[in-house]
């Protein structure tokens, strides 16, 4: 996805995947005056945004906090749920999965209260 946004009368070009472009507005944006230049993205993506910006009342700043969260529950429920399988086996592998996944999980809800403070 590539995106043209302008911050408070600066233009700039972000770059990457629907969840990073998203978080990436969440962070430039806060306290900022956030116009939509230009998008281009796959179509199911472009209509997602659409949909979104939509149904947020054309704030470019609310929709992306939106998704940015919507991706973020989705991980959290991902990676919840490897651990609640990884608990029930005893083997070495397992464990150390599950300390990966159990530090995987901090770092979401770290993520998930920067976005709730913003």
């Amino acid at each position: 996805m590539e995106l043209w946004i302008s911050v408070s009368g600066e233009k700039k070009k972000l770059q990457g995947s629907f969840k990073s472009v998203m978080e990436q507005i969440v962070d430039l944006g806060k306290d900022k005056e956030l116009k939509l230049l230009s998008v281009h993205a796959p179509k199911k993506e472009l209509r997602r945004l659409k949909r979104e910006l939509r149904s947020h009342g054309r704030n470019l700043y609310e929709t992306a906090k939106y998704i940015a969260k919507w991706f973020l529950t989705k991980e959290y429920r991902r990676v919840n749920h490897c651990l609640k399988e990884l608990r029930k086996k005893s083997d070495k592998r397992s464990k150390e999965l599950y300390q990966k996944y159990q530090e995987k999980l901090q770092e979401i809800e770290k993520r998930c209260d920067t976005l709730k403070a913003a």
